[in-house]
């Protein structure tokens, strides 16, 4: 039988494919249904972040399941946890993160991945939200390699699921 050459898939470049938004929950109606019109009062922010400055991460917890007699354990999955960390630019700017973000608010953001930053709103385009509260701000490293920065991190209030479409609608 002959050796199969496997090819590597195509992948989605990240660079000017990704677009991070924040809203205000007033700005979202239903996290399973978000609104092309919604979307397009949500505030732009994606290069707000340094390279590292958006990490959504999460993991899940995994059960014992020991038997009596039985030589090996099995496992069962159990609960996930999500968790978000953000690093973004020093500005005054009005519409930084910078001067926007204020502890104790809730906030959605919203990732839209696998498309060019520069296209606009549209329906089907699928977004994740995230639901959470700021916390505390935190100056970033002063290691003397590039601009100012700030840390936070953002609790997670709603259990953050798939991707979703945006839909047409008032």
């Amino acid at each position: 039988m002959p050796d199969i050459i496997e090819l590597a898939p195509p992948a989605v470049d990240q660079t000017g494919n990704t677009t991070l938004y924040t809203a205000k929950p007033a700005d979202v109606n239903d996290p399973l249904k978000p609104k092309v019109t919604e979307a397009k009062k949500w505030d732009r922010c994606t290069y707000n972040f340094t390279p590292d400055g958006y990490n959504r991460t999460g993991s899940q917890e995994i059960l014992k399941d020991e038997r009596l007699s039985l030589q090996q354990a099995l496992e069962s999955p159990g609960k996930s946890e999500m968790s978000l960390e953000i690093k973004y630019v020093d500005s005054i700017d009005p519409k930084s993160l910078k001067v926007r973000l204020k502890e104790g608010d809730e906030i959605y953001f919203v990732e839209r991945e696998g498309i060019p930053n520069a296209t606009e709103e549209l329906a089907g385009q699928l977004v994740t939200l995230v639901h959470g509260r700021v916390g505390k701000e935190f100056k970033g490293p002063r290691d003397g390699t590039g601009v100012f920065t700030y840390t936070r991190k953002i609790a997670i209030l709603s259990p953050v699921g798939d991707a979703v479409p945006l839909v047409t609608g008032a």
